[in-house]
């Protein structure tokens, strides 16, 4: 019972990377229309999609929630923001790995998580 709140808490941090977390998060962005972040986000799930053909058996949660940490660290610019986010990011690596999730497949996520940013940020220049 004692450690029931913990996997509660390593699920909650895990939902963060869900699909309707990220789609929330895109809808939020054209509803205020930042066009430059609707199009980093959008390039980044595409090329998470496509990566998840190419690069097997990856944690996509991680993979998406990366893609926001990256992108809604851009978009505030704020020191402050992005220590927190990434700390929040950290902690959903540890809750992956506490909820028995391999290290391999959070790895993967990982990977596509930064090629997918990459290709989200210089996609969006491009549009």
């Amino acid at each position: 019972m004692t450690k029931s709140w913990l996997k509660e808490f390593a699920r909650d941090l895990l939902a963060i990377g869900s699909i309707p977390f990220y789609f929330l998060f895109i809808l939020r962005s054209v509803i205020g229309e930042y066009k430059i972040f609707v199009y980093h986000l959008v390039i980044a799930a595409i090329s998470i999609f496509i990566l998840y053909f190419i690069i097997k058996d990856a944690n996509l949660h991680i993979s998406r929630s990366f893609v926001a940490l990256v992108f809604s660290s851009l978009f505030y610019k704020e020191m402050l923001f992005t220590v927190f986010a990434g700390l929040v990011w950290i902690l959903m690596l540890f809750g992956a790995y506490y909820l028995k999730r391999k290290f391999g497949p959070i790895i993967r996520g990982i990977i596509i998580g930064a090629l997918s940013s990459i290709a989200g940020y210089h996609g969006a220049l491009l549009v």
